[in-house]
């Protein structure tokens, strides 16, 4: 992360458009810095589902960034989510009790962008492998050669379907 202040095009980009997502709430303590960290946390999330990957936020495919954008947003209700835990409080005074729970509205929020974030990762990783054609070793093709080293290797008497 720039610690001078100054972003990349991408980086600028990116922080301009998730910005734009962020809630009011939020819009005022978001900086710059603070969004490009959110930026490069999905972005490490995005590379350590497998297959792995090795971007950064300069090298970023197009096709990442609404995931991207849709993940700041997500991380960025996990921290109003933590600031409203300090919010919270229950006060009583002679059978009058006053509950200020946030974090309950918050926390079924979260649980449902969280299954659709993780869904479009995962997505994201199906389709790449299924376009590029696979990734990892070759299949083996060992049912027609085991048998046949079988035969040759321990005579008539280990063949496969005789009696």
């Amino acid at each position: 992360m720039p610690v001078s202040g100054q972003l990349t095009p991408k980086e600028n980009q990116l922080v301009q458009e998730s910005y734009e997502l962020m809630p009011d709430r939020f819009r005022g303590t978001a900086t710059p810095a603070r969004l490009l960290s959110f930026i490069e946390i999905v972005v490490a999330d995005i590379n350590n589902v497998p297959p792995a990957n090795f971007f950064t936020v300069d090298s970023l495919p197009t096709t990442l960034v609404p995931i991207v954008r849709f993940g700041v947003s997500f991380y960025a209700t996990i921290f109003q989510q933590l600031r409203a835990t300090l919010d919270d409080f229950t006060w009583s005074d002679q059978g009058v009790t006053v509950a200020i729970d946030q974090t309950a509205k918050l926390n079924t929020a979260l649980t449902n962008i969280m299954k659709t974030y993780e869904k479009m990762i995962t997505n994201y990783k199906k389709t790449q492998v299924i376009a590029v054609g696979g990734r990892g070793l070759a299949t083996p093709r060992f049912q027609s050669q085991l048998g046949q080293f079988l035969k040759i290797s321990l005579g008539s008497s280990f063949m496969w379907n005789t009696f």
